[in-house]
């Protein structure tokens, strides 16, 4: 004879310390997805913004953590024409402005907001432009795995 156990049940069979450590491992379980992203960014060294069009490093910028709004324009081709693009870059993080309508119809990639860490992206899908930060340091050189 099975007996589906109902919530009355279940909580007759518990005890405090089940209770207990089940809260515990769920507070944890939850902390640990907020705090992943802060443990991996937690890189010493320089940063950058790179610019890529199509899997091609357009430009590469030194981000800096400044009160001063900085803008910086860069300019690229899609399909013949000439285009400009331009960052805008304060306090260690960067935003992409809007681009033309005519290569980005819809204002996705200006609504993204800013970026600070080598995790987040600006990308504009309509052209394959993507805004991204990667970090220099000298783990990066370091071989962690090799397959064959």
């Amino acid at each position: 004879m099975l007996k589906t156990l109902g919530l009355k049940e279940l909580n007759k069979i518990m005890t405090i310390a089940d209770k207990v450590l089940i809260l515990f491992i769920l507070i944890i379980s939850i902390s640990m997805l907020g705090f992943t992203p802060v443990l991996i960014s937690k890189s010493a060294g320089q940063k950058d913004v790179v610019i890529t069009l199509d899997n091609k490093e357009l430009y590469r910028y030194n981000l800096e953590h400044s009160q001063k709004l900085e803008r910086i324009n860069f300019s690229f081709k899609i399909e013949g024409k000439d285009y400009q693009g331009r960052l805008r870059m304060k306090d260690g993080k960067v935003k992409l402005e809007r681009l033309s309508q005519d290569i980005s119809p819809l204002p996705i990639h200006a609504e993204m907001g800013w970026i600070s860490e080598p995790y987040q992206m600006i990308l504009c899908l309509p052209i394959k432009l993507a805004v991204t930060i990667e970090t220099k340091n000298q783990k990066e050189a370091e071989i962690d795995i090799m397959s064959f």
